[in-house]
């Protein structure tokens, strides 16, 4: 990768969202972890999608980005420190209304935090790892993040995921960024839900 990314935020989003995806993940590899703590508060999220097919992005808008989907349109993440070791967080989401007007917002989706061994090259990330919380459907199927940081209150993360064939992890080949923290930390809406 040639070019320099601010590490303003607010100009670092708009120099990585107009790169590949291979590229993205390329830097990725290349940063170091956050520390433990230093993610505090609920972070805005955004995929890539430039330079990838047509198919790719309906399927993005499909997954992440429908209000009336099952989960509602995904605005991001959120984190909190539990100690020096570990921590916790879950997922934003944005849902119509069920009068169809205005929004509703539900935090969920959620994790367990801490600095682990990277499951794609070994070094330090910041690991997201969803089974802690064993009734989110991503904590069934071993969904882990990994975070990185390219400046404070800019990450980079990319996820890993079991192969359903012989036990390794499907590796991964793409990004999405985290910038933040836009809200303080405000709680996942059923605490007691899934607790580890």
């Amino acid at each position: 990768m040639d070019q320099q990314i601010d590490p303003c935020p607010a100009i670092g989003v708009q120099q990585l969202l107009a790169l590949p995806q291979h590229e993205i993940f390329e830097l990725w590899k290349s940063l170091p972890a956050p520390g433990m703590g230093e993610l505090d508060g609920e972070y805005a999220s955004y995929l890539p999608i430039l330079h990838i097919s047509k198919d790719e992005i309906r399927n993005a808008a499909t997954q992440f980005y429908r209000d009336d989907s099952a989960r509602g349109y995904w605005l991001g993440k959120a984190y909190k420190a539990n100690g020096d070791s570990s921590g916790e967080g879950y997922n934003i989401f944005r849902k119509l209304g069920e009068d169809g007007d205005g929004y509703r917002y539900t935090r969920k989706g959620r994790f367990a935090t801490d600095i682990g061994e990277s499951f794609v090259d070994d070094r330090p990330s910041l690991m997201m790892r969803y089974s802690a919380f064993n009734k989110q459907v991503a904590g069934i199927t071993d969904l882990v993040d990994e975070v990185r940081r390219y400046a404070k209150g800019l990450y980079l993360a990319t996820a890993t995921a079991p192969s359903p064939d012989n036990g390794t992890r499907a590796m991964p080949d793409s990004c999405f960024l985290l910038v933040g923290p836009v809200n303080p930390w405000i709680g996942p809406d059923d605490t007691e839900a899934g607790q580890p």
